[in-house]
């Protein structure tokens, strides 16, 4: 697979949401978190957008807790934005798209699993170019995700027709 790794191109880095138990990141948020940090350090012309709502058995927000996370390891809060309503992938474009309206592309963090399906939702939805920074995934729940993201590849297709990006 050709990685199409982040290189401080875009404006804008949309930092997915994932499991949050309690008020913590699960290991697979932390390591999206600490991928963004390090980008945005090194790429200070940078904004983050931390996107994820917050399950029936999460106690805080997804994009919450990553921008409360950024912020620990040194991220200027005013580098962050917060869309906090999103429970899947489309969602974490489409209700963060008031947030980089008008870019031509963006930079995605997610899991190395979930990379391809995340930069084609950004393709098919949302006439996007993007690259990504690709946080490992827990060796320990590799297997759940990757099985989980075939369902999703599933879902996109049978989604495509009706969230088709239309300019």
């Amino acid at each position: 697979m050709i990685r199409h790794r982040a290189n401080g191109t875009y404006r804008y880095v949309l930092v997915l949401g994932a499991k949050v138990n309690g008020v913590h990141p699960s290991r697979a948020l932390r390591h999206r978190i600490e991928e963004a940090a390090s980008y945005a350090s090194r790429y200070p012309h940078v904004e983050l957008i931390a996107s994820g709502g917050q399950g029936p058995d999460e106690g805080m927000a997804e994009a919450r807790v990553i921008a409360r996370e950024l912020i620990a390891r040194g991220v200027a809060p005013e580098r962050i934005h917060i869309e906090a309503d999103s429970t899947s992938t489309y969602e974490n474009f489409l209700f963060s798209r008031s947030v980089w309206k008008g870019q031509p592309g963006l930079t995605v963090v997610t899991n190395d699993f979930h990379v391809r399906r995340a930069r084609l939702v950004g393709r098919l939805y949302f006439g996007l170019k993007t690259d990504a920074l690709y946080a490992p995934t827990p060796a320990a729940t590799r297997v759940k995700y990757v099985i989980r993201e075939l369902f999703a590849y599933v879902k996109l297709g049978i989604n495509y027709g009706r969230w088709k990006w239309r300019p």
